[in-house]
């Protein structure tokens, strides 16, 4: 049973919530509490103006909210005149501003957020938008893109992770519009199927000899994926300073994969696409959590890369059949044939071959047995990403292409 003193405690803070909550202060208007006091008073809005030694002017452009500025003197003055706080009074000066002026404020904020959440020179290099002052034509290009109903649907994709710590510099607003494409167009992609990890173990061993298939191997690959529960899609970068092969994203608690074009290798697209398989089998938990972990450009504290990357090499082709191969890198048609002998496009070979001699440079000397893969691309509608069609139009081309299976 509650003591006498807490009871009166109680009963005071009640009170005191109730008349902060539903008082005439905070009930009425500031005009109408000035025209109350007035009535209480009994003086005139003549005698009042003398009182408070302001105009009628400044003062009924502070009780319609349409002061343009506000003297802080004049609201100290009003707020002795009403016997209000002075907190009360600004409060209710700002509130009235915001009804006087709503549509001028609403349209201060959108472009304010347009400002501080999209990096405009940036979208206006890419084509993406004409002009970077136009805020109604860039509103309206945002929205029709991501298929917003309104400019701050944009804030659910906000990038909060930390940055990688790496020397290259990202540009967290260009990083954000990469990522919300990618949530957009994963939000027109319905996946029917329960995430089977099991099943993923048992499919992994036939990935790679998809490899060999330039022209739709890929395509092949997600359809499999598709129905083990794992949605894997493709977005370009939009912009050249994002440091990233793709990433592993949570939606509706089931695994998607987002590669993009990282280089015009394209081993670096099937070493990007078991990497995010790895996290898929082994970070899945830690991902589901966090709703996404993008691979080169956010850091984790449990998300090993270097781990990720190492599956990767010795699964498309292990270091000990590059010792194999290391001696005969310069007989074409060995490598070819000692490629389709291990399940991988001869491509795969070449690229390792340069990565672990980098300082050599040898890039250029086996450029001619890199395939242009930008075929297979198209399928997963990547130039239309470019043209700026809408999301909703390029997932829906997308589904038809890969999906309905």
């Amino acid at each position: 049973m509650m003591d006498k003193n807490n009871r009166h405690k109680d009963i005071d803070a009640l009170l005191k919530k109730i008349f902060n909550e539903d008082s005439t202060v905070n009930y009425y208007p500031l005009q109408e509490l000035f025209e109350q006091r007035l009535t209480y008073l009994d003086i005139t809005k003549h005698q009042s103006l003398k009182i408070l030694g302001i105009d009628h002017k400044t003062l009924n452009a502070i009780l319609t909210g349409e002061a343009k500025k506000v003297d802080f003197v004049t609201i100290l003055k009003l707020s002795d005149f009403l016997e209000i706080s002075h907190e009360e009074i600004v409060n209710k000066y700002f509130q009235l501003v915001n009804e006087t002026h709503n549509e001028t404020i609403s349209l201060a904020k959108r472009r304010s957020f347009i400002i501080n959440n999209f990096n405009l020179p940036s979208l206006k290099k890419i084509g993406f938008i004409d002009s970077i002052n136009d805020f109604d034509d860039i509103e309206r290009r945002i929205n029709s893109f991501f298929g917003y109903n309104s400019i701050f649907d944009h804030g659910k994709h906000r990038i909060t992770a930390a940055f990688s710590s790496g020397k290259r510099t990202t540009n967290k607003e260009n990083l954000t519009f990469w990522y919300a494409a990618a949530c957009q167009s994963l939000e027109r992609t319905p996946n029917p199927y329960e995430y089977d990890r099991d099943g993923l173990i048992d499919y992994f061993p036939q990935i790679r000899w998809h490899s060999l298939n330039v022209e739709k191997g890929l395509l092949l690959v997600a359809q499999a994926l598709f129905k083990l529960g794992i949605t894997l899609i493709f977005v370009p970068k939009f912009t050249t300073d994002l440091h990233l092969r793709g990433a592993t994203l949570a939606y509706r608690d089931k695994p998607c994969i987002i590669l993009t074009k990282y280089t015009k290798f394209y081993a670096t697209m099937w070493f990007a696409l078991i990497h995010e398989l790895f996290h898929v089998l082994y970070d899945w938990e830690e991902i589901k959590t966090e709703k996404y972990h993008i691979t080169g450009e956010t850091d984790s504290m449990n998300i090993n890369e270097s781990e990720a990357n190492n599956f990767a090499r010795q699964y498309l082709f292990s270091d000990e059949k590059m010792n194999i191969i290391r001696a005969h890198i310069n007989e074409p048609k060995y490598v070819k044939q000692f490629a389709e002998q291990n399940h991988v496009h001869p491509s795969i070979i070449y690229t390792f071959f340069n990565w672990d001699n980098e300082e050599s440079n040898t890039y250029g000397k086996y450029d001619r047995y890199m395939p242009n893969f930008d075929n297979l691309l198209e399928r997963f509608k990547a130039s239309e990403f470019l043209d700026f069609i809408p999301v909703k139009q390029i997932s829906k081309n997308r589904n038809v292409d890969i999906y309905s299976i």
